[in-house]
């Protein structure tokens, strides 16, 4: 069975030039996710990719489809048109029984590969046509096998979206109550107008019942972040060594979960352990904020990365988790990102500007209540992240299999059930 017959390539999508519509760039479209976010507006003009729900979306161009670029499209609203690069390829099933099946087929590796053969082009700017992706051979499966896979694969992608808004919602909540203790002071302004506590009455009274002079609640002293965190600390890895590894590209921009590790021979590079965070210090992937909150490395174990990356480890009785929303903090960023120095294009900051960076410093019995909070939930985001990965290794495994026919949905269901 051909690719061709399943599937309308870039249909036509009814959109007046001159509209604003919602609008889908290249940087949007994930690598190894079948979801994206759809949050920007732009003018049609005339010109470029035109989708709507349904409809799965494969970049045609270097280096974009070897990564692995593409995405599911949903979220838009019935009969809403959307409008992208004009390096995606649009496909659409024929019959809606195949609409998660469709995606599927361009996140198999069989069907990858033949599209990277059938690029063209100058060198760098390589791109393949749809066209020659119509001739595609599929195992020939009866529309009933073609839905049910693409109900079981969607399903394991589904839960992996739930763990990831899950994962969003409790940084929020921790990121919130960071600010809302060491910056804005939340809790002793409270008091200060006579508000009603709204925290919990274990909590209440361990906050002062005013502001000093200085601007900070009463009691607690002025800092750097250096006195709260230990910054690139020493870590003993003897070269040769194998030892989990992680790269620049497995920094997430949103989030504190990094892509999982690979184990290779330690060279040199930033030394870490569970617990600490990674800033990026390099342009622009400091501006575009990659980091991460170290939490998965096997037990014991040093982890090794990019010398691009800052380390930042809370000094006890600091809660862990305190490094990395310190990393997430807005005027923290800021400070970082004007520190920069250095050749246009090669601009970093260094440890010692970001350790400059001005805190207060509160009780230790605050540092105590604090953990409270938000240890529980980043063992819960560090849960959910597992579990992810796990999901993400099942689908990957079970995908190949069951577009040739190796094994049946009532096979993989129980593969699925057991845990892969």
């Amino acid at each position: 069975m051909k690719l061709s017959e399943i599937v309308e390539f870039n249909p036509t999508t009814p959109l007046r030039r001159g509209t604003m519509a919602p609008f889908v760039d290249m940087a949007s479209l994930p690598t190894t996710e079948r979801y994206f976010q759809v949050t920007e507006t732009r003018e049609f003009k005339g010109s470029g990719s035109k989708f709507r729900d349904g409809d799965t979306l494969l970049a045609r161009i270097t280096p974009c489809l070897e990564n692995g670029k593409g995405g599911f499209v949903r979220g838009l609203g019935r009969g809403v048109a959307a409008h992208g690069s004009t390096e995606f390829i649009v496909l659409r099933p024929k019959k809606t029984c195949d609409t998660d099946f469709v995606y599927y087929v361009t996140r198999h590796p069989d069907f990858r590969s033949f599209a990277i053969k059938q690029m063209s082009g100058t060198s760098g700017r390589q791109r393949v046509a749809w066209q020659s992706l119509t001739d595609y051979d599929l195992v020939d499966l009866t529309p009933s096998e073609r839905a049910a896979i693409g109900s079981l694969l969607s399903a394991l992608d589904d839960k992996i979206a739930l763990n990831r808004r899950m994962n969003a919602t409790l940084e929020a909540m921790a990121r919130a109550i960071f600010r809302d203790w060491f910056v804005d002071f939340g809790p002793t302004r409270a008091k200060m107008e006579g508000r009603e506590p709204y925290l919990a009455p274990d909590l209440w009274p361990l906050f002062p019942a005013r502001l000093d002079d200085q601007g900070k609640p009463e009691g607690w002293e002025m800092g750097t972040l250096g006195d709260l965190i230990e910054f690139n600390p020493s870590e003993p890895l003897k070269k040769g060594t194998p030892a989990p590894y992680l790269n620049m590209a497995a920094l997430p921009t949103q989030g504190s979960v990094a892509d999982d590790w690979l184990e290779r021979d330690f060279t040199s590079g930033m030394r870490f352990r569970n617990g600490d965070a990674l800033l990026a210090r390099i342009t622009p992937c400091l501006e575009n904020g990659k980091a991460a909150f170290i939490q998965s490395l096997p037990e014991g174990s040093v982890g090794w990365g990019s010398t691009e990356f800052i380390v930042m480890r809370a000094r006890p009785p600091v809660p862990k988790p305190f490094s990395y929303l310190v990393v997430r903090h807005p005027e923290f960023r800021r400070h970082a990102i004007k520190s920069m120095s250095g050749t246009s294009g090669r601009q970093r900051t260094n440890k010692e500007a970001v350790e400059a960076f001005p805190v207060v410093i509160p009780s230790e019995e605050i540092w105590e209540a604090f953990g409270r909070i938000v240890d529980p939930a980043f063992d819960k985001i560090r849960a959910n992240g597992e579990e992810s990965r796990t999901l993400a290794q099942t689908r990957d495994l079970l995908l190949p299999r069951l577009m040739s026919g190796e094994i049946r949905v009532a096979e993989a269901e129980k593969i699925v059930e057991g845990g892969g």
